[in-house]
């Protein structure tokens, strides 16, 4: 049962899913948010030459891509909460690690030279981080976190229990940030009929933000 807070949040456009594309249990962590930071830059590389006597120099064009960047407050009503909060966290920071593949001969795992699987995930956030596809738009953007932090915000105060004599802490409020790089399903780009271009596929029409069909 979400609280009020998490009610408000959601209302607001502020729900934010991550799913692990490696596990099937406890695979998903949803967050009632509160929206603090959105950015989403593409970068186009070109390899410049220089020719002698030329004023601008020479572009090859190599790729376009895409980096996303998301930070959000995360706070808790009460203690049952901050707990579910805090769990939520603890799955994204475990989806940032890879599977590996079993020892037969000791059944432990590995070194990283056995990975199995990389850590990718779907993220979905309204329609600013979803699949473009129009069939599929419940299933987050595939992509990797390369880095995400959750710092408790120390003024807020936190919620605090005893278990079996151990004090535990769970803060109120979490500023938590996120950077996220797609991995788009479809092609992106133009195709050449005579001398028009039109979209390579007809998802590409509605990238990025759209998505309905």
């Amino acid at each position: 049962m979400t609280s009020y807070i998490d009610n408000y949040a959601a209302s607001s456009g502020g729900l934010i899913e991550i799913e692990s594309m490696i596990i099937t249990e406890n695979s998903l962590a949803v967050f009632y948010a509160f929206i603090t930071s959105f950015s989403d830059s593409m970068n186009s590389s070109w390899n410049e030459e220089q020719v002698y006597g030329r004023p601008d120099p020479i572009g090859t064009f190599q790729n376009t891509t895409r980096k996303i960047s998301l930070a959000f407050d995360v706070p808790s009503a009460n203690l049952l909460e901050a707990k579910a909060k805090l769990t939520m966290i603890n799955r994204v920071k475990q989806f940032m690690y890879p599977a590996y593949s079993s020892n037969t001969a000791n059944n432990t795992s590995t070194n990283a030279l056995s990975l199995a699987k990389s850590p990718l995930v779907r993220i979905k956030f309204a329609n600013l981080i979803q699949n473009q596809d129009p069939d599929a738009l419940s299933d987050g953007l595939l992509g990797w976190i390369g880095s995400f932090s959750a710092t408790p915000v120390i003024d807020m105060g936190m919620f605090n229990e005893s278990i079996g004599g151990q004090g535990m802490l769970y803060p109120k409020v979490y500023n938590v940030s996120l950077d996220f790089t797609p991995q788009h399903e479809f092609d992106l780009g133009y195709k050449m009929k005579g001398t028009t271009a039109e979209p390579i596929d007809s998802k590409f029409t509605k990238f990025p933000y759209d998505g309905g069909k």
